[in-house]
């Protein structure tokens, strides 16, 4: 009966625990009798120093943590939505990891683990009630405005970087191809396609080869058009009128032109060895489309050409490193480049093929003992002949010039030519080498020629040259040596003497 009655007690006694614990209510944040705050069911507006945002989680078996991690997550739901961040296909995964790192370290901030990064962000209040249904946990959050603001205008940074480095050139490029701007409108489309092969964007090779395309489109509707050709000078003198020519949009010189266009020119020079050497320029087309090159002056005589090409290499260097698979649309673009462009052709006479001239120019053995060929004469008058010189061979005996000063020559020359011709060439060519390889004779000569104005006795021009050639014989050997010095004096005496 004793045990009874303690068993009992302690039942009794129970029972007015319970009974007590549920008649007084659960405190603020801790029952289903507590009034909840007034931000539970009315999120506070934002005032002049802080944005507001509040989560609530559940968690069916009581537990806090659980609870707490959803209420985190509300938080940080409504955090994104304000900041406006949406991902989408067109977002890069520089902008993806930079959202991820951000939301890792919101929630961090929220459980007191900062990272430090997240600054003006804190837990203003909580407020927690348990129910039949488990237990639920209330987050009220502020974010401190002007750090919310910098965030937002950072993630839209990120957001807009390489889609904008694709898009804002390519808009561009558009609006500069409808007002008739193609040079510039080719040049943006490849920013916009270099932009989109370095980015990680989805769907970089369509971007890329539409922008490619839209360029090659550009460019196709481009053409040079000539405006003068076969331009006449002399050696030394200036064009009297420069290169022209005009860039359209169309094929003739009627179509409007090309502002801004960069052409490329490409003309030869010759150097001081003799040896021909390309020279280029740049010049940019001006408002109405023309452009003009006024070509220095010729330091050779003869035929040439000179090139003029539209030239969008600055703007194909960003393209440098493209992936091979998009190689093939590169290099279509370039041969389309390529193919704008005109050729003029032009001449450069020699002032000296109007001016009566005389040769006195003799062969002479390694001894210095005149021979029987006239080689080396016969070479230089036909090379001076086929340049339109003025020129022939002068009846002076070999003892005249070998052997005597350029004075005593130019003297001689003078009192007895003068009237007949204006200029002569003197000099002498002789063998300076000779072997024997079995069947093959190789001879060298040497040959120095000089050029006098007779009335002045002014030296004009002095040329000294070497020739090798290999014959069966010494004789067919030494006559081609002999020639082809001729024609290599001929050649300089064209190239130099004005």
């Amino acid at each position: 009966m004793k045990r009874l009655s303690v068993f009992v007690i302690l039942f009794i006694g129970a029972l007015l625990l319970f009974t007590s614990g549920c008649a007084s209510g659960p405190q603020a944040g801790e029952g289903p009798a507590a009034k909840p705050p007034e931000w539970v069911l009315n999120p506070p507006e934002s005032d002049d120093q802080y944005v507001y945002f509040t989560g609530s989680g559940t968690s069916s078996s009581g537990s806090l943590a659980e609870a707490e991690e959803a209420a985190r997550g509300g938080v940080l739901d409504e955090i994104m939505r304000y900041l406006g961040v949406r991902i989408t296909s067109e977002t890069t995964a520089t902008a993806r990891a930079s959202v991820d790192d951000f939301q890792t370290d919101v929630v961090q901030q929220l459980t007191s683990r900062s990272s430090g990064r997240v600054t003006g962000l804190e837990i203003a209040e909580k407020w927690q009630v348990e129910q039949a249904g488990g237990l639920t946990l209330y987050l009220l959050a502020r974010y401190n405005k002007t750090d919310l603001a910098k965030e937002k205008r950072r993630l839209e940074e990120v957001f807009q970087e390489k889609i904008e480095a694709v898009s804002g050139p390519e808009l561009e490029a558009q609006q500069l191809q409808s007002r008739g701007r193609l040079y510039q409108a080719a040049v943006r489309y490849l920013d916009a396609a270099s932009a989109a092969f370095k980015s990680d964007l989805e769907n970089v090779e369509i971007k890329f080869e539409r922008n490619i395309n839209q360029a090659s489109d550009a460019i196709r509707s481009i053409a040079i058009v000539k405006l003068n050709d076969n331009l006449n000078t002399f050696m030394g003198q200036e064009f009297e009128e420069p290169f022209r020519a005009k860039v359209v949009n169309g094929s003739t010189a009627d179509d409007p032109g090309v502002e801004g266009a960069t052409v490329k020119v490409v003309y030869k020079v010759m150097r001081s060895s003799g040896r021909p050497a390309v020279r280029t320029a740049t010049v940019k087309t001006d408002a109405d489309g023309f452009v003009s090159f006024q070509a220095p002056a010729p330091n050779f005589v003869g035929k040439e050409q000179l090139t003029m090409s539209l030239d969008i290499s600055d703007a194909m260097e960003s393209l440098l490193d493209v992936p091979d698979k998009l190689y093939s649309q590169v290099e279509g673009f370039e041969q389309l480049v390529l193919s704008k462009k005109i050729t003029f052709s032009f001449e450069s006479e020699s002032m000296a093929s109007r001016i009566s001239t005389g040769i006195a120019v003799f062969d002479l053995d390694a001894s210095a003992n005149p021979i029987a060929l006239t080689e080396t004469s016969a070479g230089l008058l036909e090379k001076l002949g086929q340049a339109g010189f003025q020129v022939n061979n002068l009846p002076v005996a070999v003892t005249n010039v070998a052997g005597r000063s350029s004075a005593q020559v130019a003297q001689f020359l003078k009192n007895n030519f003068s009237g007949q011709v204006e200029r002569a060439i003197f000099g002498t060519a002789k063998i300076s080498d000779h072997t024997q390889d079995k069947d093959t004779v190789i001879i060298q000569v040497t040959g120095t020629v000089t050029v006098v104005e007779l009335a002045s006795g002014n030296t004009l021009l002095t040329v000294n040259k070497s020739k090798r050639a290999q014959g069966t014989n010494a004789s067919a050997a030494l006559s081609t040596a002999f020639k082809k010095l001729g024609e290599d004096i001929g050649e300089a005496i064209i190239n130099q003497l004005q």
